[in-house]
């Protein structure tokens, strides 16, 4: 406030002691982070018995959500292929850092897109450390059905595959203005994806290929690293 400077305040209501434990390291973690398509952490603080707080840059601008409901139709390819340029950039620098950071939670709307026309990944309050010997923390759960893959409806292990599942999700949500089947209703049989040109013929083949095993829902069939996506 005495910097006369705008910020995002994001609130978690986990207050036991391992929450804050967990949360004060994953404080550290994203203060540390440095990219053009990602808000800069600023500070974190924990009012007792009340919750924790991220202070974060305020991004203007709307969210991939609300420009997709505004257009009331498919957003052209063009386009969103420049937001996924930067996100992939974003998602290969978070996925790339020792240990890797796992963003666990992308969909449109957690994709601002600045006045400027620029595409910035938000939201870290559920971002991890991949920790390859832990299946996925409990205060880590959040998802939003249809962006997210089968595991992260367990107990299994989350990975960089999990943000390039939901990413592609969102991808085929902005180009085809439908939601994904449920990813893991797919994966027990009872759903199936209808591919992206069904949906919208001006998307190209090759960037429906790329969404579409982007989101396949067997881990060992998706694109491995975000560069392969890209």
């Amino acid at each position: 406030a005495n910097l006369d400077v705008e910020v995002a305040v994001k609130e978690n209501f986990f207050v036991s002691e391992e929450s804050a434990r967990q949360f004060r390291r994953e404080a550290a973690l994203l203060f540390q982070l440095r990219h053009s398509a990602l808000p800069r952490v600023i500070d974190h603080f924990i009012i007792p018995d009340q919750g924790q707080y991220l202070v974060m840059d305020y991004i203007q601008g709307e969210d991939a959500r609300q420009i997709l409901a505004k257009n009331a139709g498919p957003l052209e390819q063009a386009e969103v292929m420049r937001w996924a340029k930067e996100i992939l950039d974003a998602l290969k620098y978070l996925h790339s850092r020792q240990p890797p950071v796992i963003h666990r939670d992308i969909k449109p709307a957690n994709i601002k897109i600045t006045p400027a026309g620029r595409a910035i990944l938000v939201d870290f309050g559920l971002a991890k450390e991949l920790d390859p010997t832990k299946s996925t923390t409990v205060g880590a759960k959040a998802f939003t059905p249809g962006f997210a893959p089968p595991e992260q409806y367990g107990q299994a292990r989350t990975d960089p595959r999990t943000d390039i599942y939901s990413f592609g999700a969102s991808l085929y949500n902005l180009l085809t203005n439908t939601t994904p089947a449920d990813g893991l209703r797919r994966a027990m049989g009872k759903e199936h994806l209808i591919p992206v040109r069904d949906l919208n013929r001006a998307v190209s083949p090759a960037v429906a290929a790329a969404i579409e095993k982007a989101t396949e829902v067997k881990p060992e069939n998706l694109f491995d690293s975000a560069e392969a996506f890209g």
